[in-house]
């Protein structure tokens, strides 16, 4: 695993703020503009963590819609108990 250290620059972006990734941040991450992170600040307010969302693939979405429909009547009574 590769880990950074580094300084980012907090900005103002319009009514919103930003902080600054580097170049090689972006290749780590491999990320693209548009992409989902989870934020996870810690209860003191000194640390953020930010975790990559992972996308699921229009295929596993399919699989999954399939599977729901096939066991609609199932998937019903398990909604609920």
């Amino acid at each position: 695993m590769v880990e950074l250290t580094g300084n980012s620059k907090f900005f103002r972006v319009g009514n919103s703020f930003g902080l600054r990734l580097t170049k090689k941040d972006k290749e780590i991450l491999n990320a693209t503009p548009g992409d989902d992170f989870e934020k996870i600040i810690s209860s003191d307010g000194q640390t953020i963590t930010f975790r990559k969302k992972q996308r699921v693939s229009l295929q596993t979405q399919k699989m999954i819609a399939e599977l729901f429909d096939e066991n609609k009547e199932l998937m019903e009574r398990l909604k609920d108990e």
